[in-house]
């Protein structure tokens, strides 16, 4: 079983840019916010799994900056949930 934010994260970080820390703490699922703590755990599951990756850059002060986006095997994992719930709905619709 997918763990609460694990698709949604992985749908934020796979558009043309990547996105920060603060940008996951803003998905709402059910009316309620990520935490900073969820987040935080779900980063860390889905760097090992290698679902998501650090992009590190420098702003224009020096600070670094890290920001994720969705690797293939990430966006693989969205296509195949894609499809599961696409089932649930058709046979809920029988």
């Amino acid at each position: 079983m997918l763990v609460r934010g694990t698709i949604e994260m992985l749908q934020m970080a796979s558009g043309s840019h990547p996105k920060s820390f603060n940008d996951f703490i803003k998905i709402s699922i059910r009316k309620k916010r990520l935490s900073s703590t969820t987040v935080s755990k779900r980063l860390k599951e889905l760097i090992a799994a290698n679902m998501l990756e650090e992009v590190i850059t420098r702003s224009k002060t020096g600070r670094r900056v890290i920001a994720y986006k969705t690797t293939e095997k990430g966006i693989k994992v969205i296509e195949h949930a894609k499809i599961i719930q696409d089932a649930l709905s058709s046979s809920k619709a029988k």
